[in-house]
């Protein structure tokens, strides 16, 4: 998951600090970020000077197509489930309940746009597709890729990319230095996610290997996960690759984590599309999304968004371009 200003987010349980950028309170820049490995080191950089009520102040609502909407969101606020940290895709500012990072950005943008609002509900990745079934929630935002798998369930908007990496500790004392260095060790991923399936897939291969497989912990949220990294209970976390730069950018100023860098995979491993989720029977719905979307790439205030939290943005909105197998 998930993947994405200078006020502290604590993350429950631990004693683990994240330093977001506060969106929409202020202006100010990321810093650049260094990933380090065998083959070299990849730097990300930062977006300029942001401030979301700025952006969403320059954004023009379109009476047409709000009008479009289902009626049942032309008088409800649209619910959009989301798990909840997953920098610098969804935080929270410091220790209140307002969401803030990209998702939150964008669906702000989006109602926006729409004339309509958006309201985030914490939900745990692995039932965040039940929430939707059960009517609890009407749509994903949480770095959630968009894969033939989930195809069979949800219709998804794609607004970005993203790809794996493994988040190890600063200095990378096991040497982590590719995924065949992973084979016999302790690893840790977030439950539900990609990169469990992801990490299952690899034990199969190294056991056609003749490789000694990895022990997979999974853990309920992506703050369980650091805190096993930063304890030792396993080597790396594996992790969507824009929130392990990100964390490894923010968390104790840069000086707990790193990314390990694979020159031959710079953005990470099995970089695949990532999607708002619509239940397939909510068509109407994805539609308007999709329009939506679109009307703020072409207007620029999608760039601006995408670009101050470093991630990689999409040309055009597109509906269900995944084609990774995935779950």
């Amino acid at each position: 998951m998930k993947k994405r200003y200078l006020l502290l987010i604590a993350l429950a349980l631990t004693a683990l600090i994240i330093t977001p950028i506060l969106a929409g309170c202020g202006t100010s820049s990321n810093k650049a970020t260094t990933t380090t490995g065998a083959g070299g080191t990849t730097t990300t950089g930062a977006s300029a000077s942001y401030d979301l009520k700025t952006v969403l102040a320059g954004i023009t609502a379109d009476a047409s197509l709000k009008a479009q909407l289902p009626a049942k969101y032309q008088t409800a606020n649209i619910k959009v489930a989301s798990d909840i940290p997953y920098p610098p895709w969804e935080m929270y500012v410091g220790d209140t309940k307002q969401a803030t990072g990209f998702d939150y950005d964008l669906s702000q943008a989006l109602g926006a746009k729409l004339g309509v609002k958006f309201d985030y509900v914490e939900t745990k990745f692995d039932a965040i597709i039940l929430s939707l079934q059960a009517g609890k929630n009407d749509i994903v935002m949480s770095d959630m890729y968009d894969n033939k798998e989930r195809q069979k369930t949800l219709d998804f908007v794609d607004y970005a990319e993203d790809g794996t990496s493994a988040l190890v500790l600063k200095g990378n004392p096991n040497k982590i230095v590719g995924l065949d260095t992973l084979a016999g060790k302790s690893v840790g991923c977030e439950k539900g996610t990609t990169q469990a399936i992801f990490l299952d897939s690899l034990n199969k291969k190294f056991a056609t290997e003749g490789k000694a497989k990895m022990t997979i912990n999974q853990y309920p949220d992506q703050p369980s996960a650091l805190l096993a990294v930063k304890s030792g209970r396993v080597v790396c976390d594996l992790t969507d690759h824009s929130t392990a730069s990100y964390v490894a950018q923010t968390q104790d100023n840069g000086t707990t984590f790193e990314v390990v860098a694979d020159p031959a995979n710079p953005q990470g491993y099995d970089s695949q599309p990532v999607g708002i989720g619509v239940l397939k029977a909510n068509s109407q719905l994805l539609d308007v999304l999709q329009k939506a979307l679109q009307a703020l790439i072409d207007d620029g205030s999608y760039k601006k968004i995408v670009d101050h939290y470093g991630l990689i943005s999409v040309a055009k909105a597109q509906v269900n371009s995944g084609t990774a197998s995935g779950s």
